[in-house]
């Protein structure tokens, strides 16, 4: 674990803390290296979500006030021979517990910024790109388990699916050396705030999208949106290639898959490497599951089975390529459970076993992606908080291992 300035006898330096940064502490986990993690709020606090990166016996959730009056690290659970990250909410608390900690022998450092730095963080990885491209970029965004794209061909790229941290992505283009020409969602997403429409307005290009998600669909009410509409058998140009779109509805009714060739599925919260987009959202399960069933059904019929599916979101696992989350329909095809079933009355079935219930806040983030109310930063903070909840039958979060 890289920290900063953690001395060898665990005392901090004239008051110092040491402090990780959320970057560090998942370079630490990616390298293997050990270190558990403390969670100091309140259990109530720490359920909204908790970092995510670790086999359970190396978290520990053990609020700050019981912390500070143990006079012995054996009673937390805590295993002293192992380093250890502190996690607050935003950095304060778990500096005066990182210091605790260290008086008792532990090698601690605090979490700079805590969960709210965690849930921000966004990490580009570079992908082998498929034929068309010279360039694919995944943006990870690990604490919410989302993912967006940067495609590049020449000098020109294309954004998909982006957060509502503009900085990753205009760092990502400026290092590429190419000039965005287009963002796009692949719908309108309900777990966190997208940044497709501002980014595409920071970047002065359009921003896409399918007319179907433009309203509301809990009750029909139109979006205050800026788009340019894609359908099926449309495509975005990008330098000397083309990107074909696929309506894929069943997780929303516009639900959108961006194809190259027939290399590269973009497939949003559509289909997962092991689950698919949950219909139940809107409450309007029965109407989308059908819909569900025949993009599935298109896929397995369709679809080669060499083609790399690129999802919006890791679902209960993400085969990972040089840090990269995507699969192959091939596996998929043996492993993913939506695309096991042969009938539509029984995979209605599986879809009723394996829905539900939709986090509230998620109608409030479809009518924020909708421009039909503005959060303050605060307010968007707490709907995002916890990971992502939008496979069906899977427990959505970043694999324990990478």
């Amino acid at each position: 674990m890289t920290t900063s300035g953690v001395p060898p006898d665990n005392t901090p330096r004239s008051g110092s803390v040491p402090e990780i940064t959320p970057r560090e502490l998942l370079d630490s986990v990616e390298r293997g290296e050990p270190v558990q993690i403390l969670d100091v709020r309140a259990p109530a606090r720490m359920a909204e979500g908790r970092i995510e990166i670790l086999p359970e016996g190396m978290f520990h959730n053990v609020p700050g006030s019981r912390l500070m009056a143990f006079a012995d690290i054996g009673e937390s659970g805590v295993d002293p021979r192992v380093p250890v990250v502190v996690v607050c909410g935003h950095g304060n608390d778990s500096r005066v517990c990182a210091a605790w900690l260290n008086r008792l022998g532990v090698r601690a450092a605090s979490l700079t910024g805590g969960m709210s730095s965690w849930m921000a963080l966004a990490v580009p990885r570079e992908i082998t790109p498929p034929d068309g491209l010279d360039r694919l970029i995944q943006i990870d965004r690990v604490g919410k388990g989302s993912l967006g794209y940067i495609l590049v061909r020449g000098k020109e790229a294309i954004i998909i699916d982006p957060g509502r941290d503009h900085v990753p992505y205009i760092e990502a283009l400026r290092d590429s050396g190419a000039a965005a020409v287009a963002v796009a969602d692949t719908h309108v997403h309900a777990d966190y705030v997208s940044g497709g429409l501002s980014l595409a307005r920071a970047l002065s290009v359009p921003y896409y999208l399918h007319p179907a998600d433009s309203v509301s669909p809990y009750d029909g009410t139109p979006g205050r949106l800026d788009f340019r509409a894609l359908g099926e058998g449309t495509s975005l140009n990008i330098g000397a290639s083309r990107v074909n779109v696929v309506h894929t509805p069943g997780h929303s009714p516009g639900s959108i898959t961006f194809m190259v060739g027939l290399d590269a599925a973009f497939t949003g919260d559509f289909l997962f490497i092991a689950s698919v987009g949950r219909p139940d959202i809107a409450d309007r399960t029965d109407e989308w599951a059908g819909d569900l069933w025949r993009s599935l059904v298109r896929v397995k019929k369709t679809w080669p089975p060499g083609i790399r599916i690129f999802p919006a979101h890791y679902a209960s696992s993400g085969e990972r390529t040089g840090g990269a989350v995507c699969g192959t329909l091939r596996d998929m095809l043996r492993s993913n459970p939506s695309l096991l079933f042969t009938g539509e009355n029984e995979f209605r079935s599986w879809v009723r076993a394996n829905t539900g219930t939709v986090p509230p806040a998620y109608r409030t983030i479809k009518e924020i992606n909708l421009a039909l109310i503005s959060p303050d930063p605060g307010e968007t903070d707490r709907l995002e908080a916890g990971k992502n909840e939008c496979a069906l039958g899977a427990t959505p979060h970043p694999p324990s291992h990478f």
